[in-house]
């Protein structure tokens, strides 16, 4: 049953509707601090995609809107060949439209006083924080916060969803590479010529910034889109949606690098065009100029 339960709750999160947000959600923590606020969504966390969002230094969890916990998953189940939870303390709060929020890290007392509640109200306080989730911020007091939609069996990132109150840090492109079929790197920014045919593009990553799009284009022509709203669950693995579906591995193959997207150069001149857009949709853009031969 508690295997069940989470293999379901894994398989979480929601799309954006035509012209805006599906749902909207408050912020999960009392007493925000946006400027600790960690936007971990889709960041390489032991070696998968990091479905959640980080709150460094929160007391207290509140709920982000209406609706009924459906489910208390706690830091040590023993659930025959089942493993620690990586939520730790969490619960599951089910609402509107096939969608779930789930609050991990909570402490024990708090995780054990919620399962004998049911419904629960917008901004209503579900406990304190503590330690006890797979966090990428081991202090006490990170809230691992993550919003899904089962139906769609997917991830959402819950920067989309909640009030535009951030200003995320300015995206640059630094140290973008351009990979051949053999594994062999250049940099696009003194690269002048190369072997015509298929390439990956990869750039430096930045700290604590990650774009939430990024589009690829040769010669005006769309070659690559990748967006950050979305991770999906797919035969027991969490993916990114570009041209195809990549592997946290695959999008970052090393602690500095993330991938950007798959090109294909024809011989002659070319020009490359990499676009990458925050949650605001402000933007930058670089553009390169290769020879195919």
């Amino acid at each position: 049953m508690k295997k069940n339960l989470f293999a379901k709750i894994a398989t979480t999160a929601a799309l954006m509707a035509i012209g805006g947000a599906l749902f909207s959600f408050g912020w999960p923590v009392k007493n925000l601090d946006t400027e600790k606020m960690v936007p971990s969504f889709a960041r390489n966390q032991r070696n998968r995609f990091n479905a959640s969002l980080t709150f460094p230094n929160a007391q207290k969890a509140v709920a982000a809107d209406n609706g009924k916990i459906i489910a208390v998953i706690t830091e040590h189940q023993n659930d025959g060949d089942w493993f620690e939870s990586p939520l730790g303390n969490a619960a599951i709060i089910s609402h509107n439209d096939d969608l779930i929020s789930v609050y991990a890290n909570l402490d024990a007392k708090s995780a054990l006083n919620l399962q004998e509640k049911f419904q629960v109200s917008d901004g209503q306080e579900l406990g304190d924080i503590a330690s006890s989730a797979w966090t990428e911020n081991t202090q006490s007091g990170a809230m691992e916060f993550q919003i899904a939609d089962t139906k769609a069996k997917t991830y959402i990132n819950p920067l989309i969803l909640m009030p535009r109150s951030i200003k995320p840090p300015r995206i640059y492109f630094d140290g973008v590479t351009i990979e051949n079929q053999f594994g062999r790197s250049y940099n696009l920014a003194t690269l002048r010529s190369v072997p015509a045919g298929p390439y990956t593009l990869y750039k430096k990553r930045q700290a604590n910034v990650s774009p939430h799009r990024v589009k690829v284009y040769v010669n005006g022509t769309e070659l690559e889109k990748i967006s950050k709203e979305v991770l999906k669950w797919q035969d027991g693995k969490i993916l990114i949606a570009g041209n195809k579906n990549y592997t946290s591995e695959q999008f970052y193959p090393s602690d500095d690098t993330e991938l950007l997207g798959h090109v294909l150069l024809p011989h002659g001149v070319n020009t490359i065009t990499i676009t990458a857009s925050d949650i605001h949709e402000n933007s930058v853009t670089a553009n390169y100029t290769i020879s195919g031969y």
